[in-house]
């Protein structure tokens, strides 16, 4: 049924490729997992190499504002942010000497933090990020939730991601902990981002991803 719902999606919006991870959060089982397009294990040789990875585990991708979740739970764990927490958002904030913007025009104006994160709005993040949280929480955090390492599923290929450490960036390491905020500058794969809002699920306590329950 997943790579059955997976084809249609891919197709109705016209996309390269589609992932799908399903995870049980309370015991990290992943009851099932797709990408497309695919390829039929009977006719392997009949596919190209890529279409014969698992891409959910082996490709890294930039996550984007899905990123967000993490540094919103950071923040509310700290107690940096609360959730009346007001921020005002003109469109853009200046920060580590560049300029990070907000997806919409002239920006969200007065709003709360729940509000930010209902408004996906990255100058909020970046300041959170960057200035409250800071290099050094947020990173600690970052990798808590299982980033930059490899999680362990027992399957071959897993990728570790990529998670910058505190002061390996050589230029505007401020900026660049802004923008990993919302999910730029930093590599993900799938199945890290699927247990990272798992863990959320399961009370902050991330579990090994395994797809073999027992033999």
């Amino acid at each position: 049924r997943a790579e059955r719902e997976l084809e249609r999606v891919v197709n109705e919006t016209q996309a390269d490729f589609g992932i799908f991870v399903g995870v049980e959060p309370s015991t990290g089982e992943i009851p099932a997992m797709a990408v497309y397009p695919s390829f039929d294990p009977n006719r392997y040789q009949d596919f190209p190499p890529e279409l014969r990875r698992n891409r959910a585990v082996t490709d890294q991708f930039e996550p984007g504002s899905t990123f967000k979740i993490v540094t919103g739970a950071a923040a509310l764990e700290t107690g940096v942010v609360s959730p009346e927490d007001r921020f005002f958002d003109p469109g853009f904030v200046a920060i580590g000497g560049g300029v990070v913007r907000c997806w919409r025009p002239g920006g969200h104006g007065s709003q709360s933090f729940v509000e930010a994160t209902e408004n996906s709005c990255n100058p909020v993040f970046a300041i959170i990020a960057a200035q409250r949280l800071g290099p050094q929480v947020f990173y600690r955090f970052i990798r808590a939730f299982g980033f930059g390492e490899r999680l362990g599923v027992d399957f071959p290929g897993e990728a570790p991601g990529y998670v910058p450490a505190p002061g390996t960036v050589v230029h505007g390491e401020v900026l660049r902990w802004a923008n990993i905020g919302f999910g730029q500058g930093v590599a993900v794969t799938p199945l890290q981002l699927a247990m990272a809002a798992a863990t959320i699920a399961n009370g902050g306590v991330l579990m090994r991803p395994h797809l073999v329950r027992e033999i």
